[in-house]
């Protein structure tokens, strides 16, 4: 059954969306490496492999949980926090919110939050978005 695009109007502040659970595994440190390289004259970025592997995985959960889309959506603005990095084999889990909403200038913003924990709860990541939604 094909779901109607989200619209601008379902967002509500405060509102839950959804989530999506990852385990972080080498083949998602294999497929960083094959688009950066691997460490240089034996330096370690293991760290910040990690971190943008925690970048990769909020975006992932947004793009899981809020669909279908439309399209000509902006994604307009992003702030990230690390709390921590996940680690091999630790599930992920990645909660989707609507943290508010407005209307500037004739353009529709939705603001959505999204909450990385690793094991037990620990907190991994915070990210902020702000969107300007097409309809």
């Amino acid at each position: 059954m094909l779901k109607h695009a989200i619209t601008y109007t379902d967002f509500q502040p405060g509102d839950v969306l959804g989530e999506a659970v990852t385990t972080f595994d080498g083949s998602m440190t294999h497929a960083w490496r094959r688009i950066f390289g691997k460490p240089a004259g034996g330096s370690d970025t293991e760290g910040a492999e990690r971190a943008s592997l925690a970048i990769i995985l909020m975006m992932r959960a947004y793009c899981s949980v809020v669909t279908p889309r439309p399209p000509g959506n902006v994604h307009a603005r992003q702030r990230f926090h690390l709390h921590g990095v996940p680690l091999p084999g630790e599930s992920i889990r990645t909660v989707v919110s609507c943290s508010g909403k407005e209307i500037k200038r004739e353009r529709r913003y939705v603001e959505l939050r999204t909450e990385g924990s690793g094991n037990d709860g620990r907190p991994l990541f915070t990210g902020d978005m702000t969107i300007v939604w097409a309809r």
